[in-house]
């Protein structure tokens, strides 16, 4: 007769994060994943196909954690991470037929990754493809009751290629919209050893070459609570196909090598704490440059990557807006800047945005929006020479002239 084991079905663990769906700046980065999986009765279940009919199994609903740490190259658009995975399957629900039930009593699944990403960027978005490698194991145990009871274990291991592309979209100054798709071809081996445990009576063990293939995608929203620390949570899905096979068997103790193939939906939440840690704090203020008009000009400045007007920066704009009624200054420019770290096009986006951010504060503290002119300058007119791609506090700035 024949006997389906399941093998690796923790493999269709969520794999969200492994990639982070955050295009990372420059400097070191981390984060770490919550992962949820849900029971999923899909094409994947296995079963027993014993002489008085078959036993269905799948596995529970899973928890787990995914971590990862990794640098993006300073100048450059590279990144090398490193990252693990573990996730334990809960009992899963067995569907009896006649008087017996087989059901999965553990199901595990660990991997570790290594990728290298480049991020392109623009304004408001960034786009993160990736390769790299992946080595996976997984063990899963089907207890076959009342009748014996009999218990299997499988495992399933390998290693191969593994690419993806990540993506974000800035919806508002610190929420995005993030999403990605990746893929892993793993080449290894399935093993199983079928026995009687329980009644002290050993089996045979099947062993085979294997290849698994999965692919999956997720979807989130990502909330950047304070600078480079982002609050992220969201959906994945996930098809792993071939992580499962069948043993044919003259009785069930004994068996050959593995035969067949089928596969695994499976899908979840995940939540997330990710954090770019290389972007240094907002350096000291800069001189203010010399008046040689007599025109009187202040300078705010801005967080790496940042829009928004820090507490000392609006002290600076209400000092601005006072000074500008007092004198009764009918024209006020505001010039936005940005350091030389990312590309010119997103650059001159960002000190945009800060320029109109600043117009908009001084507009709260009582100055007429039609007396405001604003421009972005992007990273063309630094304070601080520097070579392209590096980091400088006082190049982030906008600076307000009063006419």
């Amino acid at each position: 007769m024949k006997k389906v084991l399941l093998a690796g079905a923790a493999m269709g663990a969520l794999m969200a994060g492994a990639a982070q769906a955050q295009v990372q700046q420059p400097g070191f980065f981390g984060s770490i994943d919550g992962l949820m999986a849900l029971k999923s009765n899909s094409g994947g279940t296995a079963s027993f196909d014993i002489t008085n009919g078959a036993r269905k199994a799948t596995p529970g609903t899973g928890f787990g954690a995914e971590g990862q740490i990794g640098y993006r190259f300073d100048g450059t658009a590279w990144d090398v991470a490193i990252g693990g995975r573990f996730m334990d399957f809960r009992r899963g629900d067995a569907q009896p037929a006649g008087v017996s039930t087989t059901t999965v009593t553990d199901a595990k699944l660990w991997n570790v990754d290594g990728v290298v990403g480049y991020t392109i960027s623009g304004p408001g978005y960034g786009v993160r493809p990736f390769v790299g490698v992946r080595y996976q194991r997984s063990t899963a145990d089907i207890l076959h009751q009342p009748a014996g009871p009999f218990a299997s274990e499988t495992k399933v291991w390998g290693i191969g290629p593994r690419i993806g592309v990540d993506g974000s979209l800035r919806l508002m100054e610190t929420v995005s919209l993030f999403g990605g798709i990746d893929t892993s071809f793993l080449f290894g081996k399935a093993r199983s050893n079928p026995n009687a445990a329980l009644a002290g009576i050993g089996g045979n063990s099947g062993n085979t070459g294997r290849m698994v293939w999965d692919i999956g995608g997720k979807i989130g929203l990502d909330w950047e609570v304070a600078p480079l620390f982002h609050i992220a949570a969201g959906y994945r899905v996930e098809w792993i196909d071939g992580n499962m096979f069948t043993y044919a068997a003259t009785d069930l103790f004994v068996s050959q090598s593995p035969r067949g193939r089928s596969g695994q939906l499976v899908h979840g939440p995940f939540v997330r704490l990710a954090y770019n840690w290389g972007a240094p704090p907002s350096g000291p203020m800069a001189p203010k440059p010399p008046a040689a008009t007599g025109k009187k000009s202040y300078i705010v400045f801005f967080d790496f990557d940042r829009a928004v007007i820090t507490p000392t920066a609006v002290n600076t704009i209400k000092q601005a807006a006072a000074d500008a009624k007092a004198g009764k200054s009918t024209r006020i420019d505001v010039t936005g800047h940005a350091d030389k770290s990312g590309g010119d096009a997103y650059n001159m986006a960002l000190s945009l945005r800060r320029a109109n951010g600043v117009k908009d504060q001084l507009v709260r503290e009582g100055i007429p929006a039609n007396q405001i002119a604003v421009v972005g300058r992007g990273e063309s007119m630094p304070l601080v020479q520097t070579a392209d791609g590096v980091r400088e506090p006082q190049n982030r700035r906008v600076e307000i002239v009063l006419n």
